[in-house]
C-alpha cells in the first residue's frame, strides 16, 4: 500500500471532526502503526479498485468489516491507542498533553478547617511500633 493510500485509510478509520480532533493521517504514531501493520484489511483495501474512487471508499471499508470482522477490529484497535494518546488529540479533548513533571498538577488551595484538622493529626505521636 502506497503512502497516499495509507493516509486515506487512516482518515477513513479516524476521520477527526469539526471540533478540533485531527484526522488519523496527521498523527505520526497512527501512520507508523499503519505502515508497519500486516493486516489483511490494509492489503485488501489498497488493492481493490473501489479504493481509488472517493465515493466508494467508505462502502468498501464497511464491506471489508462485514466479511473480515476480527481482522478489521484488530486494525482499528491497533490505531486507536496511538491516536488517543497523541498530543493534538488530547489537547482537542481539553486534556493537557505535557507530562505532569517537573511542574506537577495544579492543586486546589486547602480549606482552612481541613488545614486545622490535618495539623492536629500531624501533631500526634506515633501510633505504631
Amino acid at each position: 500500500m502506497r503512502s497516499a493510500q495509507l493516509r486515506i485509510l487512516a482518515d477513513l478509520l479516524l476521520p477527526g471532526d469539526a471540533q478540533g480532533l485531527p484526522p488519523g493521517s496527521l498523527v505520526p504514531d497512527v501512520m507508523l502503526v499503519l505502515s508497519e501493520s500486516i493486516s489483511p484489511i490494509k492489503g485488501l483495501a489498497g488493492s481493490h479498485p473501489d479504493f481509488n474512487d472517493e465515493s466508494k471508499r467508505a462502502k468498501l471499508l464497511s464491506h471489508l468489516e462485514q466479511i473480515h470482522p476480527q481482522e478489521f477490529r484488530d486494525l482499528v484497535m491497533a490505531v486507536i491507542k496511538p491516536y488517543y494518546e497523541s498530543g493534538p488529540v488530547l489537547e482537542a479533548m481539553g486534556w493537557r498533553s505535557a507530562p505532569p513533571q517537573p511542574q506537577g498538577h495544579k492543586v486546589a488551595p486547602m480549606d482552612e478547617a481541613l488545614a486545622a484538622e490535618l495539623a492536629r493529626i500531624a501533631g500526634r505521636k506515633r501510633m505504631w511500633r
